[in-house]
């Protein structure tokens, strides 16, 4: 048995070692393995292991991949960096199959799993919530962010560009504009190595059984047709169905359940109030604007705006008083989990337009709201189109 001072002793060495064993660690010829909940161990070469050990990486350590669904399912508080590591092993595992058929090029399969390790690495604290706050304000998704991280964040674009690695083409990748039609159909698309991830976590982090899929069968028997997009062998398409059976079911459940969209919007409208209010905007800044975020990008101090960030700052508002009384009304009512509630909601399926009666009912319930002297911020109007390719 091994001590722990020799063990550092050994792991220090263990580019010289067969293999060595430390507690859930395995290091093999530089290969680092961690073990993942879903995916068992996930090796980490070094240009891998460069990426997440900067600053910028880890910070997905404190943004939760669901945002506020624990507080419907207490379970949901995995994050995104987990997730992304999960994302860039089923990248491996598709890519490596595809290049060994000659399908995508051998030295490319490096580039591909480094798009995926850092397809989310642009999110903002609370994942979707914030989002919609930046969306409706200045139509800013998290992919653009995503973007400006890998080309001008100094950890990240230092890393690749230390290994040979283009960080515009890497972000090429994540943004579904690549020259290759096969790169971005698998990191982006209907059928793509970001989804067949998230929908087995979410569901053992939520314990709903809808999330469950054949991975294996998927990804191991994955192809492409001729012209470049994801494909499935007809001896695979239960599985698929199995697949898109679980989106369908795992969206109703977890992602748009109305308890959980409720809080979202409350966060999202909590933090559009701080922006613009004098008294809170210093503390929220520069992480209110599109320029904001990409000056921190630039700097270095994006690491810093994380889940903790946002919720240190609702806790400092509310305790010191600071800012409008509609903010810390709202503040306390989502700290204490007395948030939105749903009174209406319309579920269609199609490409049809929300029916005109539907649109009459929400109309006339705003106004009957309105005329009770409740403000914009106690009703608040949510509309999703999920598209299913």
């Amino acid at each position: 048995m091994l001590s722990l001072a020799t063990a550092k002793t050994c792991l220090m060495h263990s580019r010289k070692e067969v293999r060595l064993r430390v507690g859930s660690a395995t290091v093999q010829r530089g290969v680092k393995y961690v073990y993942d909940e879903l995916h068992g161990y996930i090796p980490l070469n070094d240009v891998e292991l460069r990426v997440i050990d900067t600053p910028t990486f880890q910070r997905l350590r404190r943004v939760k991949q669901l945002a506020q669904a624990w507080y419907v399912y207490p379970g949901a508080v995995h994050t995104r960096f987990s997730h992304s590591l999960g994302v860039m092993k089923v990248m491996d595992t598709i890519a490596t199959k595809l290049s060994s058929e000659g399908l995508v090029r051998r030295d490319d399969v490096e580039l591909l799993k480094l798009a995926a390790l850092l397809h989310d690495i642009g999110h903002t604290p609370y994942s979707h919530a914030l989002e919609q706050y930046f969306m409706s304000s200045y139509g800013l998704r998290h992919e653009e962010i995503s973007r400006w991280v890998i080309e001008e964040d100094p950890y990240i674009s230092r890393a690749l560009k230390e290994h040979g690695y283009e960080p515009r083409e890497v972000a090429a990748v994540v943004l579904g504009l690549h020259r290759e039609v096969t790169y971005n159909s698998l990191l982006s698309s209907d059928l793509d190595v970001d989804r067949l991830d998230y929908l087995m976590r979410d569901a053992l982090h939520t314990g709903v059984a809808y999330g469950l899929i054949d991975l294996d069968r998927i990804v191991h028997t994955v192809t492409v047709d001729r012209d470049g997009y994801v494909a499935i062998p007809p001896k695979s398409v239960q599985a698929v169905e199995s697949f898109y059976v679980a989106r369908l079911h795992m969206y109703r459940a977890v992602y748009y359940h109305k308890t959980i969209t409720g809080y979202q919007l409350l966060l999202s409208n909590v933090y559009s109030l701080m922006a613009s209010d004098p008294a809170v905007k210093g503390f929220v800044e520069p992480f209110t604007t599109p320029e904001g975020i990409r000056k921190a990008i630039r700097s270095g101090s994006f690491y810093l705006w994380d889940d903790f960030y946002v919720g240190g700052l609702l806790n400092y508002v509310v305790s010191k008083g600071l800012g409008g009384e509609l903010a810390r009304s709202l503040i306390r009512l989502y700290l204490n989990r007395s948030g939105y509630r749903a009174v209406y909601e319309w579920v269609g399926f199609g490409d049809e337009p929300v029916p005109e009666g539907v649109r009459d009912r929400v109309r006339d319930f705003v106004e009957e709201v309105g005329r009770r002297g409740l403000g914009k911020y106690v009703i608040a109007p949510f509309v999703e189109v999920i598209l299913w390719g």
